[in-house]
């Protein structure tokens, strides 16, 4: 029987300013202290196809952004102990969502894409001090990078410490074309990366090897996304609104992809379900599928956006699973650090 691996991956950042309380430009964690508590006792009851609950990874933050404001790269995982303990304990994975946020002299923040010794020398130490501050005493094993950002010169660090599996992947989605703006912020371009897992080529880190090319070791786990020109579109809008720039609906328009966080309300989730049953219908025989979906800890708690809401996770899920097996499929809820064992010898 084909097996559908679902991996729930949560961006466990500070709450995004305005999202929760209208314009506090404070930094502050109730997705975290309260929105990761309540998806974990929502989700009780949902089982995967041997009957276990949903287990969750969580990247946690250990950046330069966190070292300026609070003393240390690794210091919100250092003052969540407890909590991150039980998360482990439930049988959760740990991993790193390291961000590129660099301050300017007047106190702004923006996202460094151009000063490559920099962001490989933040990598080092952010690594080295969230190993040091895991309660298992683990360094992690798993990483999304902020906004998706890589380069190939960051995917060869993040091998280099020993990050087994990146999920930072976003197919057929960029922000810019070309050059990366040289202030700002969400820059990434993942336009021509495959929609599941895969060994990147050593010369170009978002696609597979071509002829004579070597491969990472490091995995890439991509977000699952599905094809669909309107829904498309509709993301494409809201990118071009972000970036001023028209050519992205292009892109939409030769590579129709979709794809939203699991929190979004069912509605805007279910063209993923429906991409979901139909791969599984449409190729009963073939390998395993990885649903790789994500969120922020923010969207846990009660917020100001339209899209997103903590009982959502509970219902996509449960529509996951449901339209997996009754398009003949196994379901097992996965964490990132063990997909690359699934996908061993798995043809790309």
């Amino acid at each position: 029987m084909r097996t559908v691996y679902i991996l729930l991956s949560c961006d466990t950042d500070p709450d995004r300013p305005g999202f929760l309380d209208g314009g506090t430009d404070r930094f502050t964690w109730r997705g975290m202290t309260e929105g990761i508590p309540a998806v974990k006792q929502l989700v009780r009851g949902v089982t995967d196809s041997r009957g276990r609950a949903p287990i969750f990874t969580w990247f946690l933050r250990a950046d330069e952004q966190m070292q300026t404001l609070y003393g240390a790269y690794g210091a919100v995982v250092r003052e969540q102990q407890a909590l991150l303990r039980t998360l482990a304990e439930s049988g959760d994975e740990l991993g790193w969502h390291p961000h590129f946020w660099r301050r300017e002299r007047d106190g702004r923040w923006y996202q460094e894409v151009e000063d490559e010794p920099w962001q490989l020398e933040m990598l080092r130490r952010g690594y080295e001090d969230l190993a040091a501050a895991l309660p298992a005493g683990a360094p992690p094993a798993s990483v999304r990078m902020g906004w998706a950002y890589h380069t190939t010169r960051t995917y060869t660090e993040l091998e280099r410490l020993g990050v087994r599996v990146d999920c930072s992947a976003l197919p057929g989605y960029r922000t810019y074309r070309g050059t990366a703006p040289t202030r700002g912020e969400n820059n990434f371009d993942w336009y021509v990366t495959p929609e599941q897992p895969f060994r990147p080529s050593r010369v170009d880190h978002r696609r597979a090897p071509r002829a004579g090319e070597a491969a990472f070791d490091l995995l890439e786990a991509p977000s699952f996304v599905t094809r669909s020109r309107g829904w498309a579109v509709v993301s494409a809008l809201r990118l071009t609104r972000k970036t001023g720039d028209p050519g992205l609906l292009w892109d939409a328009l030769r590579r129709p992809v979709y794809c939203i966080n699991v929190t979004a309300r069912a509605a805007l989730f279910a063209p993923l379900v429906r991409r979901l049953r139909d791969a599984v219908r449409d190729h009963p025989g073939a390998g395993p599928i990885l649903f790789s979906t994500q969120f922020h800890a923010d969207e846990l708690v009660p917020n100001r956006s339209t899209l997103y809401r903590l009982e959502s996770l509970r219902d996509n899920v449960q529509a996951l699973v449901r339209a997996a097996q009754d398009a003949g499929a196994a379901v097992e809820f996965i964490q990132a650090r063990d997909v690359p064992a699934r996908w061993a010898g798995t043809a790309t």
